[in-house]
């Protein structure tokens, strides 16, 4: 029986062993890490004595023989090939030392590692510059379906030289039946990926395998049979003409016999005509005899092979007759492969009932979402209705107080009654207010999923996602009908993310529209069908600064991937001291809206600020400071400032601060809240 614990784990290039303590969940009965690095390999020996340190490369090109490694000064980029792609990613990366060290084929390694059979392995390769070489290698040998799962770490572009591409990789796994169970993706330049073999897959190729040689093997046989039969026809019909070919000759030899008879008759009349000749005659007549005991002979011996010839014939017959049973065999076991391809079909089908079955589950969930929704609805209704008995009830016993102390009795109780009534209400209500928030927050994730399949296949686009960490969906509409009907000169976000793509797509979606209604930005008087800034706007319309280093190479990306990086300038602002406010944190934005404020200083511009960022975590009123920042260089202008999260305290907390500066600088503004389940506080200064 096969084990589903993982037996053996090996990694190619464990490094230090930063990276193995994701697998240490899985307890591996054997450790196989693998580190050309003699310091990193010294490491892994220190941290994990039970496993096997090889120190070596896995290579295919140096066949067993020692080859140069290259270590750089950021150590987990050493290689055994040389950089390209490698020195854009990191301009301030050096090698530090070039030395030799041991290499190994992907088939030397599998015969020193002897994996036993019927267990889980997994195979982790972090081998830079040799993925896709190890993989193909293993997949020819027929050596990767040894591993029930790979785990691999590549690189969006590539970044030696001499690397085999990665575009491969996924046909090659799938080929040999691998499925790719996860893909991580939190760094935009290295993506991980875990596949998993499929065994059923596994086992439907190789039985439809099996199936097909034995139908090629079957169809040979009857070729070959085919060919016999042709052949013993041949020959029969061979042997027919000879047999024909004897008969005419026998007619001709007893025709001459009947000649022979008659000159013999002849001969003796004359001989008892003419004694004379006797002895003539007597030596013509032994002649004669002669020839015909001859002929005689010649018969029998003709159809002695007449004979011969007839029994080859019926032993023909016979063979084909078997030749024809054989055939008749060979299509009958055609016939059962062809029912057993039948069965596999059904199979399949029976799959795809499965699948309509899961699709009737969701629908179900549904109208079970629809009916707890209802039965909260009626509670709330009996509950308003047990209030109002409440309060006549009460109503009724202050009128009659006076009647006497019995009267207070029963009106304590009828209160501790209705009391009861109305905690067992609020009780169930809550229960059923959980249960459905439940069933609706899965839900809401599914149709989301689903309304972000059906818009990628639509539109050609990837959606917006909605989390509790991102603006809410309520945010976003206010943000799109700000941009739409306000001609902002400039947007200014503190804390990237969807946020980010969402502006950038109100402002070419509000472009368009002007387009749409003829009016278009001209240059060189000629119309501009993109959103490109003039030689006195702005170096881009959206200005997002962003502090966390892998926040803002994901965004970066996520622009870059839907073509709005033209109207989006990205600024990695880290969290610095601020100058106004020693204690507290905020971005380092002050170079930037310098730049800004001096581009704009003869003008009044109208500035969208969306203040959605630090997080709460580096101090309680992290995004106190946005305003001051902002009042320092565009005070004179038209501002609305939106802050996210309105309904937790240390943004109340804010905007009450930001409400004093602004009466202590004598500026005007008004301010709107807009509600729901995240609220937010928009504030228009100089309106």
């Amino acid at each position: 029986m096969t084990s589903t614990s993982t037996h053996t784990l090996v990694h190619i290039g464990a490094g230090n062993g930063s990276q193995l303590l994701q697998h240490q969940a899985m307890q591996p009965a054997r450790w196989v890490l693998i580190e050309p690095v003699p310091t990193h390999a010294n490491s892994l020996r220190q941290k994990y004595p039970s496993a096997e340190v090889w120190e070596l490369a896995i290579s295919c090109q140096h066949n067993n023989q020692p080859a140069n490694l290259t270590e750089f000064n950021l150590s987990e980029a050493s290689s055994l090939h040389q950089p390209s792609g490698l020195l854009q990613l990191y301009p301030g990366i050096k090698a530090v030392r070039q030395h030799q060290v041991q290499t190994q084929t992907p088939a030397t390694m599998m015969a020193r590692l002897q994996l036993p059979e019927g267990e889980q392995h997994k195979l982790v390769i972090e081998a830079n510059g040799e993925e896709t070489a190890i993989i193909e290698a293993l997949t020819q040998a027929g050596l990767l379906q040894q591993f029930k799962q790979v785990q691999l770490a590549l690189p969006a572009t590539p970044l030696y030289i001499h690397e085999q591409h990665t575009e491969q990789l996924p046909q090659l796994l799938q080929s040999c039946h691998f499925e790719l169970t996860k893909e991580n993706t939190d760094d935009p330049d290295i993506h991980v990926q875990l596949w998993q073999f499929n065994q059923h897959s596994y086992q439907l190729a190789q039985q439809r395998e099996t199936l097909l040689a034995q139908i090629q093997e079957q169809a040979q046989q009857i070729t070959q049979l085919t060919t016999q039969l042709q052949q013993e026809q041949t020959k029969h019909t061979a042997a027919s003409r000879h047999a024909d070919s004897l008969k005419s000759q026998l007619a001709e030899l007893k025709t001459k016999n009947a000649e022979s008879g008659q000159q013999l008759v002849d001969l003796q009349q004359k001989l008892n005509e003419q004694s004379r000749q006797s002895q003539q005659l007597a030596e013509q007549r032994e002649t004669l005899l002669a020839r015909q005991n001859e002929h005689k002979r010649q018969i029998a011996e003709l159809n002695t092979q007449l004979e011969q010839e007839q029994n080859k014939h019926a032993a023909a017959s016979r063979h084909a007759e078997t030749l024809n049973s054989q055939q008749a065999e060979l299509n009958a076991r055609m016939v059962t492969t062809e029912q057993a391809l039948a069965d596999t079909q059904t199979q399949l089908a029976t799959s795809e009932e499965e699948l309509t079955k899961y699709k009737s589950y969701f629908q179900n969930r549904k109208k079970q979402h629809e009916a707890a929704e209802q039965q909260i609805a009626e509670l709330t209704q009996q509950l308003s209705s047990a209030n109002e008995q409440i309060n006549q009830l009460t109503t009724q016993l202050q009128q009659q107080q006076q009647a006497g102390s019995k009267l207070s009795e029963l009106e304590q109780k009828m209160e501790q009654l209705f009391a009861s009534q109305a905690e067992q209400l609020r009780q169930n209500t809550n229960a059923l207010g959980q249960h459905v928030t439940k069933m609706h927050a899965s839900s809401n994730r599914q149709w989301q999923a689903a309304l972000a399949v059906q818009h990628s296949l639509s539109f050609g686009e990837q959606p917006l996602q909605f989390s509790d960490t991102s603006i809410s969906p309520e945010l976003a509409q206010h943000l799109i009908t700000l941009v739409q009907n306000n001609n902002y000169d400039l947007i200014i976000e503190f804390g990237s993310g969807h946020s980010t793509s969402l502006l950038a797509r109100a402002l070419l979606g509000q472009h368009k529209r002007w387009q749409g209604n003829g009016q278009l930005a001209l240059k060189n008087n000629e119309p501009q069908t993109q959103l490109v800034p003039s030689e006195h706007d702005l170096p881009k319309r959206v200005i997002s600064f962003e502090h966390n280093k892998n926040y803002h190479q994901q965004t970066q990306h996520s622009l870059q991937q839907q073509g709005l990086s033209e109207v989006v300038e990205l600024v990695y602002a880290p969290l610095v001291n601020c100058t106004f406010s020693p204690e507290q944190l905020f971005y380092d934005c002050e170079p930037k809206l310098q730049q800004l404020a001096s581009l704009l200083q003869n003008e009044e511009k109208h500035i969208l600020v969306l203040v959605d960022g630090p997080s709460a975590e580096p101090t309680a009123h992290s995004r106190t400071p946005a305003l001051p920042a902002l009042l320092n260089h565009f005070a004179r202008h038209r501002l609305d400032v939106v802050l996210d999260d309105h309904h937790r305290d240390s943004e109340q907390q804010s905007a009450e601060q930001w409400r004093s500066q602004l009466a202590e600088r004598s500026l005007s503004f008004k301010e709107h809240i807009w509600t729901g389940d995240k609220s937010a506080l928009l504030l228009s200064i100089n309106p």
